[in-house]
This record gives structure tokens, C-alpha cells and sequence, in this order.
């Protein structure tokens, strides 16, 4: 399970030099001074990724028809991260937001890439506290056509996927792996056949209620949304003396 970052918001003493903020001499830097440069950051430039990935998260949760209350705004989450800027062009990964029932991560060529639920861990102790099912009935069919249902809905590459891809469907069986009974937890992985079964995409569903537990898409290829764009950087990262929003409980 992927771990949601705090917010945090680091800030280089001094106005924020444009000309220098693409490429700046990394050779001529001492550590303190590579580190401010790597986590430089502005309160316009945060503000103005949050609300792209809010953004985005709304439309995910429309399109997959998650538990939400939409729609999702600043006021609602619980925590949310956005990298700093010169990581975020590195990493491709601008950041995540965390509601009460889900994290939205937007950590794979800037685009919407993983979805996890927020108490995964509660929610699958409490599945196999209540759901003991005989081993007849485990359908592995019906969990795969609603997982590429769900990954056609938040426009990923289903067909690429199966193309490249080695496809593996399991569930939890308990009692041993002979066990006659399992708890209709699925977890379908896709692992690329020419990359050690790197790569590729999985979602974990509770069948019986139809919920996503959680989705990752590991390569940018597999995913067909638009990558989100910051169009006004330099201006973001010339606001320097705007004031500073930072809480160590992560809420915006």
C-alpha cells in the first residue's frame, strides 16, 4: 500500500530566479543549498497543483462511481501532498489527495495513476472477519471483467495491457492454499512478459459489493488521460511573498 505524504512546503531564502529555476549550476551549490533548490516551492505554485489534482480526482470519482460526496474540494480532504515543483518535473509525480474513502494519486507522467483506498487495511480485516465463502463459488471471470471495466471507465489501456502483459487473477483463500473455503477478495495483476513482470497494473475488488480496494498503473503508456499541466509556472514561482500555508497534520 502507498503511504500518503504530508504536506509539506519548503521554501528557498530569496526571490525565486526564473531564469536559473530550469537549469541551475548543481556544481557551484553546497548540500544546503542544492536541497533548497530541489524543494523550492510557493504557496501559488501548491495552490495552483492541489486544485488540478482536486480536479482530477473529481472526475475519476465520477467516471468509476465511487462511495464520494462530490464534489471533493479543499475544504473536505484529510491530507494531501504536492511535490515541489523541480521533483514533480523529475518524478513526474505532482502529488495526492486523501478523502475519507480514497486516495488519489497523480504519480505517473503527471497523470491520475493509482487509487487506493483510504483504510485498505480495516476494510480487508473486516472482509475476512464476515465473508467465508466455500471455494465453489470463487468466479474469477466475473472479477476480471469488472476490473477492466473499471480501467476502461478511468480511460486506461486495457487492450495494451492484455497485449504486453502476463495476466494473473487471485483471491484469498484461506485454510492453506487447498483450502475449502476463501473470502471474495480479487486481486487482478497484469505484469509485463518482457520486463521481470515489472510494470503493468493491478486492482484489488471486493466482489460481492463491486468496490475498488485499490488501482495502480505503473507506466504512463498504459494510461490514456491527459497528463495535467501547470501553463504559468514562472509567474507561480515569482510569488514569493504571498503567505505561507503549511500544516504538519497535512490538511491544506
Amino acid at each position: 500500500m502507498f503511504m500518503c505524504l504530508l504536506v509539506t512546503t519548503l521554501c528557498a531564502c530569496g526571490q525565486a530566479d526564473t531564469n536559473s529555476w530550469v537549469r541551475p549550476d548543481w556544481s557551484k551549490m553546497n548540500p544546503k543549498e542544492r536541497f533548497n533548490a530541489l524543494t523550492f516551492t510557493t504557496p501559488a505554485y501548491r495552490n495552483e497543483a492541489l486544485r488540478l489534482v482536486i480536479e482530477e480526482a473529481n472526475r475519476v470519482a465520477q467516471e468509476l462511481n465511487l462511495q464520494e460526496q462530490l464534489p471533493i474540494t479543499q475544504t473536505n480532504l484529510l491530507e494531501a501532498y504536492i511535490s515541489p515543483p523541480r521533483m514533480a518535473q523529475g518524478m513526474k509525480a505532482i502529488g495526492n489527495i486523501t478523502t475519507s474513502n480514497y486516495v488519489y494519486y497523480v504519480s505517473v507522467g503527471n497523470k491520475f495513476s493509482f487509487l487506493v483506498r483510504t483504510h485498505l487495511e480495516e476494510e480487508e480485516t473486516q472482509a475476512r472477519s464476515k465473508y467465508l465463502w466455500p471455494v465453489s463459488q470463487v468466479d474469477t471471470n466475473a472479477a476480471y471483467q469488472l476490473a477492466t471495466q473499471f480501467l476502461a471507465a478511468a480511460s486506461m489501456d486495457v487492450n495494451a495491457l492484455n497485449t504486453n502483459c502476463d495476466l494473473h487473477i487471485d483471491t484469498c483463500l484461506l485454510e492453506s492454499a487447498k483450502g475449502k473455503h476463501f473470502v471474495p477478495l480479487y486481486w487482478i495483476t497484469w505484469s509485463e512478459k518482457n520486463n521481470r513482470g515489472l510494470g503493468g497494473a493491478s486492482i484489488e475488488l471486493f466482489l460481492p459489493t463491486k468496490t475498488i480496494l485499490q488501482i495502480h498503473v505503473n507506466k504512463s503508456e498504459y494510461i490514456l488521460r491527459k497528463p495535467l499541466e501547470i501553463t504559468n509556472l514562472d509567474y507561480l514561482l515569482s510569488q514569493t511573498n504571498a503567505p505561507q500555508a503549511t500544516n504538519a497534520h497535512g490538511k491544506p
